[in-house]
């Protein structure tokens, strides 16, 4: 049916994007050895056609063409946007200069959180996301391989994403604070003051008792899913 090609279409496309995206990170960071400055300058484009692209899975949930839940689609997208749009695009200076190192107390082992984890996590993990439906979509069932992948991967990069998202937060808070962009000030006509800094708090405060509801959740899919195998199964909307 027209509306299997359509979405097909649209995840291959995808898995293109986000490809292209997880290419340049790895290219720029660890053959050219670049820095994340440099890793903004050439995924940027990129980055945001294919993370903005992501809205159109909230229109796919409402007019059902997808068997998602519209409100946890919408909110899963917008926190992304929000990452994308509302905190890097505004201060991608700050957000590129460094990063949050993180230091293991098992070992030596340390962990810098910056925008190249944040793009291998997000790109990782949108590759195999979009794989998965596109490949569906064609065959009606995914090769337990991908299966696996989807329903493994996001153990590790889960938790590297929302640490990832959070440093960025961190780092970019201050340039917003300072530079009182998309606030309101007040006295003005409208007597309503606004602080976005103050919002970027409460919603980095909103995380901590989702987070690792939303993880253990899946936890107990992977489980469901992969010990009977019911997501690779022929229906005739994405689940």
């Amino acid at each position: 049916m027209a509306f299997h090609a359509y979405l097909f279409l649209y995840n291959a496309a995808l898995v293109i994007g986000w490809g292209y995206c997880l290419y340049l990170t790895v290219y720029t960071i660890l053959v050219k050895h670049g820095s994340t400055v440099d890793l903004w300058k050439v995924v940027e484009l990129p980055l945001k056609v294919s993370q903005t692209a992501a809205i159109m899975e909230v229109l796919h949930s409402a007019v059902g063409l997808v068997r998602s839940p519209v409100a946890i689609t919408g909110m899963q997208v917008a926190s992304r946007l929000w990452i994308l749009w509302g905190i890097i695009n505004l201060a991608p200076g700050e957000v590129t200069q460094g990063g949050v190192l993180l230091s293991s107390k098992l070992g030596d082992f340390q962990l810098q959180l910056n925008l190249a984890t944040l793009l291998a996590a997000w790109s990782i993990t949108e590759l195999i996301r979009y794989s998965f439906f596109a490949i569906k979509e064609v065959v009606g069932s995914v090769p337990y391989a991908i299966l696996w992948l989807r329903y493994t991967t996001f153990i590790p990069l889960y938790p590297i994403g929302v640490a990832s998202e959070l440093s960025m937060v961190w780092l970019a808070w201050p340039s917003i604070r300072a530079s009182h962009v998309w606030s309101i000030d007040m006295p003005n006509s409208l007597n309503f003051g606004f602080d976005y800094a103050i919002l970027c708090l409460l919603v980095v405060i909103g995380y901590i008792p989702g987070l690792p509801q939303l993880y253990f959740y899946m936890l107990v899919q992977r489980k469901k899913v992969l010990s009977g195998g019911g997501a690779g199964k022929s229906d005739k909307k994405r689940s």
